[in-house]
């Protein structure tokens, strides 16, 4: 700023102050010009930011490509500065969404005065090596077993996972299971083949026996046939799979299976549906294609983002086949995640199903009640049918923001750096399956009907995606109860 000092009481002239203010008009233009030419000089260098070096620290098994295959940037990248926190956090949410890291951070350093940026990243690596003890229930789900809190009905084994086998972010999974029922599994997925990171291949193999099966659903509830000292079933299934993902959120996956069953004689005399022709060992090929787009922040419990998938499947292909089975299914769903306000979230969905085949083998007819297919408030039925069509949707309140929590007692940050968070919930569910070979023969009254369900949860989401929800819901049948489930609730 231009001061003017004159001597203790004196003051400017008239002819003094029009000689100042026509000197500083004939500066003015030109350092204004050369003013705003610099300031445009700048703006084009700070308006982007030039990627330098990327720094590793912290992945002491996970090998580097395997890591900068996930990254939105490499080193020479010229990127907007308004688009640079974006990408950086876009990059650590894929990192995340690999389940390789509990932990990612960022750390940046600008060169100088230049616009070159470093880029450092600290991870915290899971333990990828997990030789489980398994204790498993024999029924669909926790509810259901609770009614009976029968302990007979436990399967207990091992499940051996290494989800980063040689640090390539392979997949190796191996599961030995006996009690009430048996299962034995062996599986390898390389999601990595070629250098660019989008071919992979998997195959898998898996041998089943179960006392206890479902041979037909009356009242809305399946019902079991268990024979003393033998096994209802036996399956041997084994499958290769080749994976495609040429953009970091889209991939495309193929499979081929042979199945292979065997099943009591006892089922086709007590539901003639049971499997088709007269035949208790089918054996059938099937093929799967599937299509995902996932743009969620976080896979295990995402609050922001969308998901979309399209699966196609063939059962039967009229070779290697010694029955009439050909179903043809096409199946798709829609996910929506968006924070309304400041820790209020909306989260939606929306899952469409529609087989070729209206008569299709009891073992094979799954629609709601199963996996991850079901309206809240409905845990303790099932629902077959032809065509399914479900809406959900919840309105989430973050009580506790995630916070990180350490325990000192532990020495090794795999365990003793957690992170939690804690949501309140409001649920409404909405479902409907279409089934023309329902005459309510069985007593079955949900078919063919339009089902809701509303109520409130309670979620807690913590330690190595681990995700717990405690819901009270209440369905269109006046029913209502407390149910518990250990993944997100869309």
């Amino acid at each position: 700023m231009l001061q003017l000092i004159r001597p203790a009481g004196k003051y400017l002239t008239a002819k003094e102050f029009l000689w100042i203010v026509s000197t500083l008009f004939a500066f003015y233009l030109p350092v204004q010009a050369f003013s705003q030419n610099n300031d445009q000089q700048h703006t084009t260098i700070t308006d982007s930011v030039v990627v330098g070096d990327i720094y590793l620290t912290g992945n002491r098994i996970t090998r580097p490509y395997i890591i900068y295959r996930e990254i939105l940037f490499s080193t020479g990248d010229v990127i907007p500065l308004k688009r640079w926190n974006e990408v950086l956090d876009g990059s650590r949410q894929n990192l995340l969404n690999t389940s390789l890291f509990n932990f990612v951070e960022i750390e940046t350093e600008i060169r100088g005065d230049s616009s070159i940026i470093d880029v450092t990243f600290h991870f915290v690596e899971r333990w990828y090596i997990w030789p489980i003890p398994l204790v498993e229930l024999a029924d669909r789900n926790f509810n259901e077993w609770w009614e009976t809190r029968d302990f007979s009905r436990l399967n207990y084994g091992l499940y051996l996972n290494h989800n980063n086998f040689r640090g390539r972010r392979e997949l190796l999974q191996a599961l030995f299971l006996t009690g009430y029922s048996q299962a034995f599994a062996i599986s390898y997925l390389k999601p990595n083949v070629n250098s660019a990171q989008t071919i992979g291949v998997g195959l898998n193999a898996s041998y089943n026996r179960r006392r206890e099966l479902a041979f037909a659903t009356r009242n809305d509830q399946p019902v079991y046939f268990d024979h003393p000292g033998e096994y209802s079933m036996s399956s041997f299934m084994v499958n290769a799979m080749f994976y495609y993902r040429p953009k970091i959120h889209e991939s495309h996956s193929f499979w081929l299976q042979y199945s292979t069953y065997r099943f009591s004689d006892t089922l086709q005399k007590l539901n003639p549906d049971f499997f088709q022709g007269d035949d208790n060992s089918p054996r059938f090929l099937s093929m799967m294609y599937e299509f995902r787009s996932d743009h969620r922040n976080l896979k295990y419990y995402p609050t922001s983002g969308y998901y979309f998938d399209l699966v196609l499947s063939k059962h039967g292909l009229g070779f290697s086949q010694n029955n009439g089975i050909n179903i043809f299914n096409v199946s798709t769903t829609y996910k929506n995640y968006t924070e309304l306000l400041p820790r209020w979230f909306l989260l939606s969905g929306a899952t469409l199903k529609i087989s070729s085949s209206s008569r299709q083998p009891y073992f094979m007819n799954r629609s709601l009640g199963y996996m991850y297919d079901f309206v809240r408030g409905y845990e303790y039925y099932v629902v077959d049918g032809q065509h399914l069509g479900l809406l959900k949707t919840n309105l989430k309140y973050q009580v506790l923001q995630p916070i990180i929590i350490k325990l000192p007692f532990i020495k090794t940050e795999k365990f003793s750096k957690l992170h939690l968070a804690l949501y309140l919930g409001f649920h409404s569910d909405i479902g409907y399956v279409f089934e023309p070979n329902n005459h309510e023969t069985n007593g079955n009254q949900l078919p063919n009907r339009l089902l809701w369900g509303n109520g409130i949860g309670f979620d807690v989401v913590t330690y190595y995606d681990w995700v717990m929800r405690m819901e009270y819901s209440i369905n269109h049948l006046g029913e209502h109860g407390f149910f518990l489930h250990f993944l997100a609730p869309i």
